[in-house]
């Protein structure tokens, strides 16, 4: 829903005011303001701010990672919403405070049109649900379930626990990612300096001394000159693969098969398996203890995931509870999950502690995601060395054998 500002004059005391207001539109928001606010509109306009504007981009985002708002901000924010809430501070003045405070400009903009909307009598779940690139379902159906049993600041602390828990995520992401990143691109700058710049050099002596070379030598000066007078033609193709990719990407068919690849895939799979698992267990446990129905907490939950190989598991496993079967039977039966998993759960849903294993579900798969990452990380510095070397010694083999039939014709 757009969000408007507005400036005019109070009709029963004549003082100027201003603020802003969400509403369909400008001609609604005028009645509004001057049916429900008494108030007489001088100027108004429409803001543009990103979290006003639409829906979700498909994508690889994690579940808060939104458009102008970080999940580390969002993290802060709810950190100190809840310490607010705590501490009894009235709700209105807790947005008020919160919304001063705040560095970015989005945020606070979203912050204080929430504010105006609950003091105009909105609860907080409908006030923030009007901003779902900022505030998503989850955090919309924590923070009803919060209000509707009056533990509204047990539910913010446990958001806040979820939302640091998704950051933690989200820097175990970057840092399996960016070494190797970083490595690949010196080991691909390294290749391209031996073939641009050190290759024809030599390969000038070589003319110039009319020796014989082999066939390994003269596939190398090729594709040495080819780079040299093309080399637009591999970054063409490789921005012309990452475009295409991600048009792939975004459609269904193709992202159930990536997903499929990704999480059968060696070394790197297991590791994304445990990742949606941790975020599945972790994101139905915070729910289900903050009072969300297990139906709506599994319709949220599929969208966290991040793989549609376990979000259509979970769609069915929500279509068979709503018809009174177990959760652990619907898991199981799939076969995409870990049977530790769904022993777990089983014995949650016996116990009536289910929200207590997938907590402990969670935590394990977290020491273990971070256990595994590590040795990666470990293992790809001496891998990409042995790389280097490869590379060099073909370079060097294909270069000096040359020099060395030079070398003997000198003699």
């Amino acid at each position: 829903m757009p969000l408007y500002s507005y400036k005019g004059y109070d009709s029963k005391s004549g003082a100027n005011v201003k603020g802003r207001i969400d509403s369909d539109s400008e001609r609604n928001a005028r009645q509004t303001l001057r049916q429900r606010n008494k108030i007489i509109v001088a100027e108004i306009k429409e803001e543009k701010t990103s979290a006003s504007s639409g829906g979700r981009k498909p994508g690889w985002n994690l579940s808060f990672l939104e458009q102008g708002v970080s999940i580390e901000e969002l993290s802060n924010m709810v950190r100190q919403f809840a310490t607010l809430q705590g501490a009894h501070v009235p709700l209105d003045e807790s947005l008020k405070a919160l919304s001063n405070q705040v560095e970015n400009e989005t945020l606070r903009n979203v912050l204080s049109s929430v504010k105006d909307s609950v003091s105009e009598g909105k609860s907080l779940a409908d006030s923030s649900a009007a901003f779902p690139k900022v505030f998503n379902r989850l955090y919309v159906n924590m923070v009803k379930a919060g209000e509707s049993s009056g533990n509204l600041s047990t539910v913010l602390e446990r958001l806040s626990g979820f939302l640091e828990y998704q950051v933690a995520v989200k820097g175990k992401i970057v840092q399996a990612l960016v070494y190797p990143s970083v490595m690949i691109v010196a080991s691909l700058g390294v290749v391209v300096f031996l073939l641009v710049v050190i290759v024809p050099k030599l390969t000038k002596v070589f003319t110039s001394m009319r020796v014989e070379i082999p066939w390994y030598t003269k596939a190398l000066i090729g594709f040495s000159t080819f780079l040299q007078n093309y080399w637009y033609i591999p970054i063409f193709a490789f921005v012309a693969a990452i475009y295409f990719g991600n048009r792939w990407l975004e459609t269904p068919a193709g992202r159930k098969k990536f997903d499929n690849m990704l999480i059968k895939a060696p070394v790197i799979g297991p590791v994304f398996m445990m990742l949606g698992v941790s975020r599945f267990t972790k994101t139905l446990a915070t729910l289900l203890a903050s009072g969300v129905p297990i139906i709506a907490a599994l319709d949220i939950t599929k969208n966290v995931v991040n793989n549609i190989i376990l979000a259509e598991v979970l769609e069915q496993a929500k279509i068979e509870v709503q018809e009174g079967n177990s959760l652990a039977a619907c898991i199981s039966k799939s076969g995409v999950f870990p049977s530790l998993v769904t022993h777990m759960i089983a014995t949650g849903e016996k116990t009536g502690e289910l929200t207590t294993m997938l907590s402990h579900v969670a935590k394990s798969y977290d020491a273990e995601v971070e256990r595994k990452i590590s040795k990666m990380i470990s293992l790809i510095e001496p891998i990409m060395m042995i790389f280097l070397m490869i590379i060099a010694v073909t370079v060097i083999v294909a270069m000096v054998l040359p020099m060395m039939n030079i070398m003997k014709q000198i003699r």
